[in-house]
């Protein structure tokens, strides 16, 4: 079973930021590696993840199709959690995303902010 943690700009900054910059930190990340465009999963020998680096539509969500180019602006991060690893490993993660982008991440399920704390 996978579980979301969202990261997206604060409501004071809401707009999309330039994608490159973003992409080239998550690829910088020695947990992830590079699956697409826009796409991460863990590592070798880590709990399962997989990362997408969206834009959301206007009325929510986004699209995500395989062998697409990556998006020139983003306003979201999509981390997909497996349930096989404690959840701290993954909110680690999404925090030091989190924390270099100063955008907000949520487990949204559960509506519960984890950064900023």
């Amino acid at each position: 079973m996978t579980w979301y943690l969202s990261l997206s700009p604060p409501p004071q900054r809401p707009g999309a930021i330039p994608a490159p910059p973003v992409l080239d930190y998550l690829a910088a990340q020695p947990e992830l590696r590079r699956v697409e465009a826009y796409e991460f999963e863990s590592a070798d020998g880590l709990p399962w993840l997989r990362v997408i680096v969206a834009e959301t539509l206007p009325g929510g969500g986004y699209h995500y199709r395989a062998g697409a180019p990556a998006p020139q602006r983003i306003d979201l991060i999509e981390l997909l959690c497996g349930d096989d690893a404690p959840p701290q490993w993954y909110e680690a993660l999404a925090c030091r995303i989190a924390a270099e982008l100063d955008w907000v991440a949520v487990e949204e399920s559960e509506e519960r902010r984890i950064w900023p704390p």
